[in-house]
């Protein structure tokens, strides 16, 4: 069984203030072309970790409401929040299984970097489709490697995070939303050059482990491999990682 999130990110919660991939100006603003958020729209972004999506919403909205399992993540986002002096965002805690939220409550949805580390995928979008209201959308954005590529890196997310269950592809991510009920206007996959290292210090990996982790991802082959292309670039290791990047709409 996958290790409660709580316990792998209790420790790390400022790591991700700071993170590369989850402060990105460029790669916050690929959250915001997706949902194309209105002024006066109430916004949800579940797993909102330390608020970084929130925040890049924020400016755009009439309020957000951040909500996250991890306290000490919405603690370092309460921080961030005063010291922004931004007044339009809540945080709360919760599970994105089961929100704390009525029925039809926002116009817009998102998730970002998180549903892989969610024990009941189903549940989820059917909580995103009931809170979401009619007519308006949702983003999904999160790791969706190509099926060998996936094989490999299997092994290498659950050691670096025990609380990862699982990725899906896009067409498993397309498949899903349509059960839920969503309507998919876009869904792809975006491959970015990936910084092994960075990654790894996020989740504050030991050495040793980073070092065994890295073969496995150097030692792939076929498929996998061309996928993959990993490579090092003055010692450090690059390899391709990827994310989905899908809109979904709530038919009226």
């Amino acid at each position: 069984m996958p290790d409660d999130p709580r316990s792998r990110f209790a420790p790390v919660a400022a790591n991700y203030s700071r993170a590369k991939f989850h402060t990105a100006p460029d790669r916050l603003q690929e959250v915001v072309d997706l949902v194309q958020p209105l002024r006066g729209d109430l916004a949800l972004d579940v797993a909102t970790g330390t608020g970084n999506t929130a925040f890049a919403l924020a400016p755009l909205v009439r309020r957000v409401v951040g909500l996250d399992l991890t306290r000490e993540m919405l603690d370092v986002a309460g921080r961030i929040t005063a010291e922004r002096k931004i007044e339009n965002v809540d945080w709360v805690i919760g599970d994105a299984c089961v929100l704390p939220f009525p029925d039809e409550t926002f116009d817009i949805y998102v998730v970002r970097a998180a549903p892989h580390h969610f024990h009941d995928i189903d549940a989820f979008l059917d909580e995103a489709f009931r809170v979401l209201r009619p007519g308006r959308d949702a983003a999904f954005i999160d790791c969706a490697p190509p099926t060998q590529a996936r094989d490999v890196l299997h092994e290498v997310e659950v050691r670096r995070d025990p609380s990862h269950v699982r990725s899906l592809t896009v067409d498993e991510w397309t498949e899903r939303l349509d059960k839920a009920g969503f309507e998919v206007e876009t869904a792809h996959a975006r491959e970015l050059d990936w910084d092994y290292e960075e990654w790894m210090r996020t989740m504050a990996v030991q050495p040793e482990l980073v070092a065994e982790l890295a073969t496995i991802i150097e030692a792939s082959a076929g498929e996998a491999r061309q996928q993959l292309h990993p490579e090092r670039r003055d010692g450090k290791l690059w390899h391709a990682y990827w994310h989905c990047l899908i809109r979904a709409h709530k038919p009226e």
